[in-house]
């Protein structure tokens, strides 16, 4: 598989099954100078939703690490927090096929996703992460 420059992203999102791990907010994934989208959530509880969206072509995906991809709650529909229970990030090239430039199999059950702290106590929501910042959190070693 060759490392080309990244033309389309795919996320891979689910949500927890956990009791109010659902949401209806949207969330805003970004690798700066490479992509970014804002989507709604898989808003139900087990729920997952792929999407794509174009690439800039100026990196390749060994050139994009964890630390670059930010994930961050968006309007409408705030007052309730989100809980992923899996996130992937995947790109291609113009003529490859998709490699994994991020894989969270396991997000952390500690890593709540709202614009409002208070959406989500002990521990408090966040309203955005970096996914390096999650995989620490999975692996606090």
């Amino acid at each position: 598989m060759s490392d080309q420059p990244i033309t389309s992203i795919m996320i891979i999102a689910s949500t927890a099954r956990m009791k109010y791990a659902g949401s209806n907010m949207y969330a805003e994934i970004m690798i700066p100078g490479v992509a970014a989208t804002e989507a709604a959530l898989p808003g139900n509880k087990g729920e997952t939703r792929v999407f794509t969206i174009g690439a800039s072509g100026t990196k390749k995906a060994s050139e994009i690490s964890p630390a670059d991809i930010s994930i961050s709650t968006e309007p409408p529909n705030e007052g309730n927090a989100w809980l992923p229970s899996a996130l992937y990030v995947l790109g291609k090239g113009d003529s490859s096929d998709y490699q994994v430039i991020c894989a969270i199999p396991e997000w952390p059950e500690q890593v709540w996703l709202s614009q409002d702290p208070n959406d989500h106590y002990l521990p408090d929501a966040v309203p955005a992460i970096s996914l390096d910042l999650v995989l620490k959190a999975l692996n606090p070693a």
